[in-house]
């Protein structure tokens, strides 16, 4: 395996081999900790790539859910006052032309996929993290974290 970048001894060592490392002198350990704090960033960003399959492309979209998620929510628990429509439900109302209450509990059912999803995702990623560290060799490491990052590759939204 490549490790990117590892500090031993007051010496930076950038791009090297496992192998090589260990040949200069590197005790396992470190080896071992730098490269499953890499392997561990390279999971992260494939749970990063699974989250952003589910929402619109674009910053803080995610939080936009949520905030329609909320307002729905509230709406619809509150007794649907058609005079007291939020924003977010009468944006979906006009995108689709479905009323306030399919509108609302449209903005809800997707909201809830989307926290599945986020729940679904961080179980692939914690416990692709948790396979790592449990791992005897690099050779381990790397697999649990290939494991990993092929489950999450593959964890996207059914095609509509």
């Amino acid at each position: 395996m490549k490790i990117k970048q590892l500090k031993h001894n007051e010496v930076i060592y950038s791009d090297f081999l496992s192998v090589d490392l260990l040949e200069k002198g590197v005790p396992l350990e470190v080896v071992m900790n730098a490269a499953h704090g890499q392997l561990g960033i390279d999971i992260d960003n494939a749970a990063g790539r699974a989250r952003a399959a589910f929402v619109s492309p674009g910053s803080y979209i995610d939080q936009e859910y949520l905030l329609a998620k909320q307002e729905a929510s509230e709406w619809l628990a509150g007794g649907k006052d058609e005079t007291a429509i939020p924003s977010s439900v009468s944006d979906h109302m006009a995108m689709f032309e479905v009323s306030a209450e399919a509108a609302a509990q449209e903005i809800v059912a997707t909201a809830e996929q989307w926290e599945t999803a986020l729940r679904d995702i961080r179980n692939l990623r914690l416990g692709g993290k948790a396979a790592v560290q449990r791992a005897d060799t690099i050779e381990a490491a790397e697999e649990a974290a290939q494991q990993a990052i092929e489950q999450l590759n593959r964890y996207r939204p059914p095609e509509v």
